[in-house]
């Protein structure tokens, strides 16, 4: 690099540059994006001669598992997958290294907003998506989706991917119109290190299929129905399916009346709607056989409308002007409601609450929460004595008046 320097007769390379806050193999991390249950998330910069700069995003496994297998071979099936994709509605791999034992992922940096922060600026204004955006932005998802399932080995041998979280957190939107997916975490396909352990679904419950829910075996179309959620919330600016639990979610899944587009608003075209009611059928066999399919069927829509890049680069960009700074977002892969991360992050931490209400339920913290009563109770016996005590000497007013009111005071 000195020598690159010396010939081009660059000084001072490098002033005025952002400072880093550290290093992971080649890269500088420039500030934090996010934090999953697998792993941390970075905007960094890859450095090179001549002043050559790049931004990138780091996703590093989290300290505490990167001696966890199964964490490490998901991490690693993740990367290997990447790595042989290149589409321009995916986010795209530039390297899988290892840093003091610890694995991370060089990725493409996307200059925009994702899909679910766009949702929430349009939710805090009240002000809708227009259909024909709506229908541009799934057709780019379907092109990416179709790419994603008929990926091949090298050999020819079909990889048989399912993205399996196909929601608007996983969704990128550019400043120039470009639609990217991102996030195989969770994805499944067929040489995978290790498949997911019966019993158990991944994905998020308010995007998943009902084959999923009753544990079939699935293919591609868990993904268009999962896209067919996120065309409906970007129409109505709702969460379709999310409940106040996972299994009252995976109920109305399976069992509520999905609500007529139509009846939400009156701007969306028939046979828009059809689509997306299309991708929602809850028999599989009744949705759209392919991504590909799908995307034909939103394409003729979208030129029938006549919509140019432009315009939906314009829409971007004004709904960015509507937002906010950008804020740290914590995305969970294994897993982001009214944003669909934030709901989902809500629920995460009443899982926790039900898992810790367990633990309180063992004879151990029973015994525990039974001497800290006990000692709260002998505290307030005491402090009331006294507080009313005091009060009686100093007003004159009757002591179990006091008592009443304390005990008034406790109860509200």
């Amino acid at each position: 690099m000195a020598v690159f320097d010396k010939l081009l007769g660059e000084k001072g390379r490098g002033k005025g540059r952002t400072r880093g806050i550290g290093k992971v193999g080649r890269y500088e991390l420039l500030h934090p994006l996010g934090c999953g249950g697998m792993a941390e998330v970075f905007k960094a910069r890859a450095c090179g001669p001549a002043g050559f700069e790049r931004d990138i995003v780091v996703k590093r496994i989290l300290p505490q598992y990167t001696r966890d297998p199964d964490f490490v071979r998901m991490f690693a099936d993740e990367a290997r997958i990447l790595g042989m994709m290149n589409h321009p509605n995916v986010v795209q791999a530039y390297e899988f290294g290892e840093d003091s034992g610890t694995l991370y992922l060089a990725l493409e940096y996307v200059e925009g907003p994702s899909l679910s922060k766009i949702l929430r600026t349009l939710r805090a204004a009240n002000r809708p998506m227009p259909p024909v955006i709506v229908a541009y932005v799934a057709r780019e998802i379907c092109r990416a989706l179709d790419y994603v399932h008929r990926l091949e080995k090298a050999d020819g041998q079909r990889m048989d991917v399912v993205h399996r979280d196909v929601t608007p957190s996983n969704i990128m939107l550019t400043p120039a119109g470009g639609v990217k997916l991102l996030d195989f975490g969770v994805a499944k396909f067929a040489t995978a290190a290790k498949s997911t352990r019966a019993g158990t679904v991944k994905g998020k419950p308010a995007y998943l299929a009902p084959e999923q829910l009753e544990g079939k075996t699935i293919d591609g179309r868990v993904d268009l129905f999962a896209l067919g959620i996120v065309m409906h919330e970007m129409l109505t600016l709702q969460h379709l399916f999310a409940g106040d639990s996972d299994l009252h979610t995976a109920k109305k899944i399976m069992e509520m009346k999905i609500p007529s587009l139509s009846a939400k608003r009156d701007d969306v075209p028939p046979d828009l709607e059809r689509i997306v009611m299309r991708a929602l059928e809850r028999d599989r066999k009744q949705r759209f056989a392919t991504a590909a399919e799908m995307a034909r069927a939103l394409d003729d829509f979208v030129l029938a409308s006549r919509l140019h890049v432009d315009d939906v680069a314009a829409f971007i960009r004004e709904v960015q002007a509507m937002s906010g700074p950008p804020r740290l977002v914590y995305v969970n892969p294994d897993r982001q409601g009214p944003d669909p991360e934030e709901a989902l992050t809500r629920r995460d931490r009443g899982l926790r609450l039900r898992m810790t209400a367990r633990r309180m339920r063992t004879p151990r913290f029973a015994a525990l929460a039974a001497l800290l009563l006990t000692m709260i109770g002998i505290g307030t016996a005491v402090g009331l004595h006294a507080s009313t005590a005091a009060a009686h000497n100093n007003s004159g007013t009757p002591a179990a008046e006091h008592h009443s009111a304390a005990a008034a005071t406790l109860a509200r």
